[in-house]
């Protein structure tokens, strides 16, 4: 009993025990961040979380399986995505916001994000995926800064958001077909 018990202990520790050499070597691969890649990240955090944002809405309004499928599938993939940004942005001492303001394609105003709110039903549905779709093309093309970084963490992220958020569209398209 006692020898399961400091096994279990052991295992407890060893688990919450921060690894060093992750930590480490995973700062190594920030040391070559550069300015555009620091930009890409202090204008992407809000816009993923506008994303965020717009999938809870979502969530609490539509009653379609395939927007609400996708409003989770957006949730968890961007939310992850704010955390790694927000780790490059922490661990190379960078502001978390851009000292200046840039528009960022796709964004929506605070005037179609109070219009989607108010809306219910079919006509939700339809706008929010127009809106999600012209949100996520915009990110499409912020890519641009980092789509050829020499930063291998970076050009991997560039490619995974391209790829979920092309697959997304090429989804929302779809729903968009069937509502009527």
């Amino acid at each position: 009993m006692f020898k399961k018990i400091f096994v279990a202990l052991l295992s407890f520790v060893v688990i919450l025990t921060p690894n060093g050499a992750f930590a480490s070597s995973h700062a190594k691969s920030l040391q070559n961040l550069g300015m555009e890649e620091i930009m890409f990240a202090q204008m992407m955090i809000p816009h993923h979380e506008q994303a965020i944002t717009m999938s809870e809405t979502a969530l609490k309004k539509s009653r379609n399986q395939g927007i609400l499928k996708l409003s989770r599938q957006i949730n968890s993939l961007q939310s992850a995505e704010v955390s790694q940004l927000t780790y490059w942005l922490k661990a190379t001492d960078s502001s978390m916001t851009m000292d200046h303001d840039m528009k960022m394609s796709g964004m929506l105003t605070t005037k179609e994000l109070g219009s989607l709110k108010r809306l219910t039903g079919a006509a939700f549905d339809r706008t929010f995926l127009q809106l999600m779709i012209k949100h996520h093309k915009g990110a499409i093309e912020m890519l641009g800064l980092i789509s050829d970084s020499s930063n291998a963490e970076a050009a991997a992220l560039a490619k995974a958001i391209k790829s979920a958020q092309s697959k997304e569209i090429t989804s929302m398209k779809q729903l968009l077909t069937k509502i009527k």
